[in-house]
């Protein structure tokens, strides 16, 4: 299979200004008009995750900012059905969200938005609250949201995981289960993690370090592909065994950019390859970059719809 890395492979040779748009997805959009610009499809988007958050606020039980490690924290949203006893209540699944926001932007205040349609199912809503670049190096997010996890594994005995992640989320999602080993650096058997769930990911770092993404990134070249999950897929073999196999979904915007559907795709490629497994991978119609997350507010999309498909 081409590889990005490969210096015959076309993509090597695009000129930055072609990667800074092709790595700020506002601009990708379809949406794109002389008076809702890439700007107003971001400000439209984060008011649609910060209000269904505070929707959620005040629907549902929840405890926030619960300290994982020293610098970072997790939101959790609690179903109806927990409300007798939330300290023994044992879930069938955690549904886990990384959000997105480049890396430098977007907080747990705006990460709740799924918390509507995902709770009423008698699923448990987890949101991380990471650290943020420029002042936080991204090595440090892939650790922060590693303790998410093991803090939701210790929470949570027997319940299986459900990792989501978007855009830069999706990244910090695939990396953090990559690059460590679960059962040795935290006790926590492989298994309990029933899912990932990647939402527009930026799955490969080598050029996005060349677009102007890494002006807060600040990513030499080698760390770009040790923090890049194509990379690191021989690792996620501790995930798939004869009992048990992750679920992996992957799903991107028909018009997301050209450069967001090809990491995805050709990270599926990658995972299939490697691990032997089938991803589901859906391009969803009449969709941009930003729509994609905001799906996950509407029980009846077609991404629910794929999220359900998995948790049966």
């Amino acid at each position: 299979m081409e590889h990005i890395l490969d210096a015959q492979n076309p993509r090597a040779n695009l000129s930055k200004d072609v990667l800074d748009k092709e790595y700020s997805p506002s601009q990708c959009s379809n949406r794109v008009t002389a008076t809702f610009t890439p700007g107003a499809i971001i400000a439209d988007y984060v008011d649609i995750a910060r209000n269904e958050t505070m929707k959620a606020r005040d629907q549902f039980r929840h405890d926030l900012d619960v300290k994982v490690s020293e610098t970072s924290t997790v939101d959790i949203y609690w179903p109806e059905n927990s409300d007798n006893d939330q300290q023994q209540f044992e879930p069938k699944y955690v549904f886990v969200y990384v959000h997105g926001g480049n890396w430098e932007a977007i907080s747990t205040a705006e990460a709740g938005h799924m918390a509507n349609v995902i709770c009423p199912r008698g699923i448990v809503v987890v949101t991380v609250g990471y650290s943020l670049a420029p002042k936080a190096h991204l090595s440090l997010m892939v650790q922060e949201v590693q303790s998410a996890f093991a803090y939701v594994a210790r929470r949570f005995s027997t319940s299986r995981i459900v990792g989501c992640g978007f855009s830069a989320g999706a990244h910090l999602l695939a990396q953090s289960m990559a690059s460590v080993n679960w059962k040795d650096a935290y006790g926590i058997e492989p298994s309990r993690f029933h899912s990932m769930i990647s939402l527009c990911g930026l799955l490969d770092l080598y050029l996005v370090r060349c677009s102007y993404v890494n002006d807060f990134l600040r990513l030499s070249e080698e760390e770009a592909k040790q923090l890049s999950p194509i990379h690191n897929v021989q690792s996620m073999k501790q995930f798939v065994n004869d009992k048990h196999s992750l679920n992996f979904l992957i799903a991107v915007g028909e018009f997301d950019s050209s450069e967001y559907r090809k990491l995805s795709d050709s990270y599926r490629h990658v995972v299939e390859a490697e691990l032997g497994v089938k991803v589901k991978y859906e391009e969803l119609q009449g969709h941009d970059h930003f729509q994609i997350d905001a799906s996950l507010t509407n029980a009846g999309s077609a991404l629910m719809k794929l999220i359900d498909s998995i948790l049966q």
